[in-house]
């Protein structure tokens, strides 16, 4: 979830700009330690970035006629520390700001503060404390990256809604901006949570069944974990799960009624959607960037704005799977491949 350029301005960007610059460089400090720690490990970093990047840019249709994107943040904390987690969700933004327009430089603070101090800590607290009592790795790994996962979406409403409220022409009080708000996301973000949750267990698992002694010296576990031995039995046994997930909310709405009057569009908010935009828009222009006009705090355009560029866009967007999909490629066995007999 990513709030655009122009909706965080004056006192309250620097703000979030300076939380943000504070916790990635804290993060920092901690990767340099993890590299004196685990020399052999480095590369973990970059894939560890890898997947926090291309996973919060790739848009992914929903039931609902807009695109979202899981985060990839609580895996990612589970595995190397929520720190390190906060400063590679820092460069992934700051990339993203600049090459791809999503988010903005004047909200960069305010993005790492959700999808990266929300995302990491809550989901690598909860996979911790449910490992402590006793949990298999899996059941822990879905808790860690679903409350990850829904805490990102629940940090970028509570920006927004709080922001807004301060807008020159506010619609509705804070409690109404959060119901109108989350009332939108829901629809949309519950299923991406499912489905986050599904690979943070199942990848967290399958680390174990393959390389066992890596996340115990990561300090992911402490203790023999158990394994699912019947991973396709489990995965029908999800299948329910999943399509309930799909059936909350089939209308998806932009107002609230308690508030006595539904979400106004004004004369000008056909310039949130860009020009010739298919069925499918993004989250972030449906409902960040339309509720933040119509309060009076108009969004502004990217500095680099290659999402009006086309097929440069789209070149960037298959570099950027590449550059992933390789690194990911190279280092995944550390991890996921089969440990070799020396």
């Amino acid at each position: 979830m990513h709030i655009t350029e122009g909706i965080i301005t004056g006192g309250s960007a620097v703000a979030y700009t300076g939380a943000g610059l504070a916790v990635v460089g804290w993060g920092a400090s901690r990767m340099k330690k993890f590299v004196g720690d685990f020399p052999g490990k480095k590369p973990l970093l970059g894939m560890g970035g890898a997947l926090i990047f291309f996973i919060s840019l790739i848009p992914i249709p929903a039931f609902t006629g807009t695109t979202t994107h899981p985060c990839g943040t609580p895996l990612v904390a589970i595995l190397l520390g929520p720190l390190i987690g906060c400063a590679l969700t820092g460069v992934s933004l700051l990339l993203q700001a600049a090459f791809f327009a999503h988010g903005g430089f004047s909200t960069w603070g305010a993005n790492v503060i959700a999808l990266g101090v929300f995302g990491c800590f809550f989901g690598w607290g909860v996979f911790k404390v449910l490992m402590n009592i006793g949990l298999p790795l899996w059941a822990a790994g879905f808790a860690g990256g679903l409350v990850g996962d829904v805490m990102v979406y629940t940090s970028s409403g509570m920006i927004l809604g709080t922001t807004l409220v301060n807008a020159p022409n506010p619609q509705y009080s804070l409690a109404g901006y959060l119901a109108a708000i989350y009332a939108a996301y829901l629809p949309t973000q519950l299923p991406i949570a499912v489905g986050e949750m599904i690979i943070t267990g199942m990848a967290l698992q399958y680390a174990y069944r393959q390389r066992p002694e890596v996340l115990e010296e990561l300090g992911v576990v402490n203790r023999p974990a158990k394994i699912i031995k019947h991973g396709k039995t489990f995965t029908i046994m999800l299948l329910p799960l999943l399509f309930v997930s799909f059936l909350a909310a089939p209308d998806q709405s932009f107002g609230i009624e308690n508030e006595s009057k539904p979400l106004p569009v004004t004369a000008d908010s056909s310039e949130v959607r860009p020009e010739g935009a298919g069925r499918f828009s993004g989250m972030d222009e449906t409902v960040n960037e339309k509720m933040a006009q119509n309060a009076g705090r108009a969004t502004r355009d990217p500095y680099i704005d290659t999402e009006k560029m086309g097929d440069l866009w789209n070149l960037l967007l298959l570099s950027a799977g590449g550059v992933c999909g390789y690194i990911v490629g190279k280092y995944g066995h550390l991890l996921w491949g089969p440990k070799k007999i020396e």
